[in-house]
């Protein structure tokens, strides 16, 4: 897990992101899943309610790193679980918000779109089954005008609301979007963190032009 989690911060590094770490607190191991305990907007941070009781104590240490390096604060989600996995940018002013009612409560998605919607934002509610997580388990921006989708599990509305984007779909399979293989990391500039695991993924995305950096990840995924 060690070695691989290095291999994860090698290829960030070597993509030109600077890396900040949070101090390693025991209690909290669930905090490698980064992207659940709170997500960025052109606002600032919104700090997220987790599901597993576990896993609650994840805001004070993200909460304590934006605030000692000045980064704003946009919102804290107070009215049920919401995770960060399920408020999905797809382009400035658009985002695509899951929820399952477990890991992320209808009750809380609409207290985030509603934050959103009073911004001028669009947003497109995606109501899924517990067993997929997230909204971005089975949709994932690769840069400003290109998608990986999960087509087997995502449903019509969604792709069809992406399609009015102009968004670009590269499609994922339903075996690799299991072992979160459409759970990647766009880097900018048409170049995205992915996992070894997700190798025809892969190839699609490199077919159509992408850098893809492919760490072994599988103690995480």
């Amino acid at each position: 897990a060690m070695r691989q989690h290095r291999e994860m911060v090698d290829a960030y590094e070597e993509a030109g992101v600077t890396c900040h770490f949070l101090p390693i607190d025991e209690r909290l191991p669930y905090q490698v899943y980064a992207r659940d305990s709170s997500f960025m907007t052109p606002y600032g941070a919104v700090i997220c309610q987790l599901a597993n009781p576990r896993r609650r104590g994840e805001y004070a240490p993200v909460l304590r790193f934006y605030l000692e390096n000045g980064i704003p604060i946009y919102d804290m989600v107070s009215a049920g679980n919401f995770e960060g996995g399920d408020f999905n940018i797809i382009r400035p002013g658009a985002a695509l918000v899951g929820y399952t009612d477990h890991r992320s409560e209808e009750v809380a998605a609409r207290q985030v779109a509603g934050w959103f919607g009073g911004e001028g934002w669009e947003i497109k509610f995606a109501p899924i089954d517990q067993f997929y997580v997230h909204i971005d388990l089975m949709v994932c921006m690769l840069n400003e005008s290109c998608a990986a989708v999960c087509m087997e599990t995502t449903e019509d509305d969604i792709v069809n609301w992406l399609k009015s984007k102009k968004i670009e779909i590269i499609p994922a399979s339903f075996r690799e979007t299991m072992a979160l293989g459409c759970n990647v990391v766009a880097l900018g500039n048409d170049r995205v963190l992915s996992t070894a695991g997700a190798r025809d993924l892969n190839g699609k995305m490199r077919a159509a032009g992408f850098k893809v950096y492919d760490p072994e990840m599988t103690m995480f995924t």
